[in-house]
């Protein structure tokens, strides 16, 4: 995965350079939009490197469920960087801003973390709803979990919030819940 993402980025960093030669020559307003976009497509590749403090299976599955969740678009920031959700004492593993909605997206192996997790947005449900990164958009709360099985523990706490529950198996992403 690393590795494909790598050569993308360098792939989409020489595009950037051919057209930026092409629009020397040129000097086209819709070339330097594409730059723009190409840019900020290559950033938002980087954003995908793993943590160092980053188990292979929680990456793993971050990236697929993200990758799920973005077929029709938006942008991803991990470890809710640049949305100061962490002021209000939540972080989660990835935030995906689109034009009319915002997803958190959390990650977990283990089912009793993902019941602590949910307490835990639930005691902080207010602030989280006044974060400006949701203004003008609805909230969207996604955990992926490596287990189809969900405990009748972790699925009373899922409905009390509304959240959407994903098995993030090796071949496939699925909606549990």
């Amino acid at each position: 995965m690393q590795g494909d993402v790598e050569r993308v980025k360098k792939e989409l960093e020489e595009i950037v350079e051919r057209l930026e030669n092409v629009n020397k020559l040129v000097n086209i307003k819709s070339i330097e939009k594409a730059i723009e976009e190409l840019r900020i497509a290559v950033g938002e590749l980087e954003s995908f490197r793993r943590k160092s403090t980053e188990g292979l299976d929680h990456y793993s599955a971050k990236v697929k469920l993200i990758k799920e969740l973005m077929k029709d678009g938006g942008t991803c920031y991990l470890e809710s960087e640049q949305t100061k959700l962490s002021k209000i004492g939540y972080r989660p593993d990835a935030v995906i801003v689109k034009d009319d909605e915002v997803i958190f997206v959390e990650i977990e192996t283990d089912q009793r973390r993902m019941l602590g997790k949910l307490k835990k947005i639930k005691r902080l449900w207010d602030k989280i709803l006044q974060s400006p990164i949701l203004t003008g958009r609805r909230l969207r709360i996604a955990f992926g979990i490596t287990d189809e099985k969900l405990r009748e523990e972790s699925i009373s706490e899922v409905k009390k919030l509304n959240v959407e529950i994903y098995a993030v198996l090796p071949d496939r992403v699925i909606r549990i819940l």
